[in-house]
């Protein structure tokens, strides 16, 4: 297996490692430059998507938006099935065989296209099942197509992930995002019906999947001759499995709820934990993109400990920061950021949102965790983990909903996040290690933003004297349990100085 030279060797210490990250353009670097290339294409994308939120909600309404939102979670808990859980180990193994690139793409395509279609029939034949009848079932199908049909067909679009040239990526996705707000846009001028909002949708995934298409054949990046290897086939099919496993018990306890909201309480109820939930999902763009832009240099440093362990301590470090700046700082202004930017129809997710903010700790901490177990062939522990916060999240959703509704749901996903993403690592020695890393990180900002909420929250002062003080109080309090140290602004700044001319 061939590494990387452009870091230190195996028998380099992590301090030695970061300085050399810091001081010269190179894995570092180039890292930082695809996560800013994303977080940059994200931020604006987060702005399309955010308008295309708000306005979507204002013209379908609560009852509307709650039924736009049911189908699409409905078809989430499917998507498993669209490319097998893949990814991962295919950008794995691309990582380590560069030159087999068009053979492995291929034979992924091939071997998810099958599940793909299965998957797509399956939906909407037991639909009728989960309450979804009618014109919601027929519309479904047609979103299937997006959501089960596309994904395998854009598995080769990971050799940007590879190349560590995100930026493809993140100018695609953005594409898409500009799309769908003028689709939105358009539809709400029209007062368009309800079925073509789905239809819009589908049709900007397959404007997506075309871009991607045209990309990738001007770029030339995939080497090798596109066939299918049927050894391949089954030895990806064995690696993801494990990784199918989990990602099914994931997509429960991750959609499951707004599902149980549809059938047991109707979606006028749904609705304000939509728009709680899609803001809570806004924050969701910087682990995907640190630890996608992070993975093929964690794959190659697999076997080398000390490098591996400084790469993961740093992810955890800087990524927790974030995930808890983001509940100290939003926790106090929920209410007048719903109130302003959905009207007073949806003021009913802001206590929804003040819960399910805090959700994003143990996403973030999942991600680093996933990529870890992955790239160390960990991932036969993930079903373990996933069935357990599934199993949680079910049964709590069953006790709390029908007392307590949208508020019930909001608390069932915060606990068994917490217990899937964080917990039940520390069960397995050879998952515990890892686990413990990003733990003894998170728990001094945890326990700084526990007592800035509880001690907001008695103050009457106005929304935005309370975020002032929420971001002081935290900046300080990072620095001072040194979560954030002054290291990482000068590393910061001096990769801005060689990825900016």
């Amino acid at each position: 297996m061939q590494r990387t030279t452009e870091t230190s060797g195996p028998g380099i210490s992590p301090v030695a490692a970061e300085q050399s990250s810091a001081l010269k353009p190179g894995v570092g670097v180039r890292v930082f430059q695809n996560t800013v290339a994303m977080l940059t294409g994200r931020a604006v994308g987060i702005l399309c998507s955010a308008g295309a939120s708000v306005l979507l909600a204002r013209y379908l309404g609560p009852e509307k938006l709650g039924e736009y939102g049911a189908i699409y979670a409905y078809l989430f808990l499917y998507s498993f099935i669209a490319t097998f859980c893949i990814e991962q180990i295919l950008a794995r193994e691309v990582s380590l065989r560069r030159h087999q690139a068009a053979e492995l793409f291929r034979t992924a395509t091939l071997t998810t296209l099958g599940f793909a279609v299965a998957g797509a029939i399956i939906a909407p034949a037991i639909a009728p099942l989960f309450g979804y009848t009618g014109l919601l079932r027929w519309l479904i199908v047609v979103a299937a197509l997006d959501l089960l049909i596309l994904p395998p067909l854009r598995l080769s679009g990971i050799i940007f992930q590879v190349e560590m040239r995100l930026w493809y990526v993140t100018a695609i996705g953005f594409v898409r995002q500009i799309l769908w707000f003028l689709a939105v846009v358009l539809l709400a001028f029209a007062n368009a019906a309800f079925y073509q909002v789905i239809i819009a949708r589908t049709l900007c995934g397959v404007a997506e999947y075309l871009a991607l298409l045209w990309t990738l054949r001007k770029t030339s990046l995939v080497q090798g001759t596109p066939r299918f290897l049927a050894t391949e086939a089954r030895q990806m099919l064995k690696d993801s499995f494990p990784i199918v496993l989990s990602t099914v018990a994931v997509s429960i306890y991750q959609r499951i709820d707004q599902v149980m909201l549809h059938k047991m309480v109707g979606d006028l109820q749904l609705a304000p934990y939509v728009v709680a939930v899609q803001m809570t999902e806004l924050f969701n763009a910087l682990p995907v993109a640190l630890v996608s832009s992070l993975f093929p240099v964690l794959a190659q440093s697999a076997d080398d400990p000390p490098r591996f362990d400084h790469y993961l301590k740093t992810t955890f470090r800087l990524l927790l920061v974030v995930a808890f700046a983001a509940c100290a700082l939003l926790i106090p202004v929920a209410d007048p950021v719903v109130r302003l930017l959905y009207g007073t129809k949806f003021s009913a997710a802001a206590p929804l949102l003040v819960v399910l903010i805090w959700s994003n700790v143990p996403i973030f901490f999942t991600v680093v965790m996933n990529a870890a177990l992955v790239v160390r062939r960990l991932q036969n522990y993930l079903p373990f983990f996933a069935v357990g916060g599934a199993a949680a999240n079910i049964a709590l959703n069953l006790r709390l909903i029908p007392k307590y509704g949208a508020l019930g749901a909001s608390w069932a996903t915060v606990i068994s996040y917490g217990i899937a993403g964080v917990l039940l690592f520390v069960v397995f020695g050879r998952t515990r290690r890892l686990v413990l890393v990003g733990m003894r990180v998170g728990a001094g900002p945890f326990l700084l933003v526990l007592f800035l909420s509880v001690a907001l929250h008695w103050l009457a002062w106005p929304a935005l004297a309370k975020f002032g003080v929420a971001a002081l109080v935290y900046f300080a309090g990072a620095l001072a349990t040194r979560a954030l140290q002054l290291s990482d602004l000068r590393r910061l700044w001096m990769m801005v100085r060689n990825t900016v001319p």
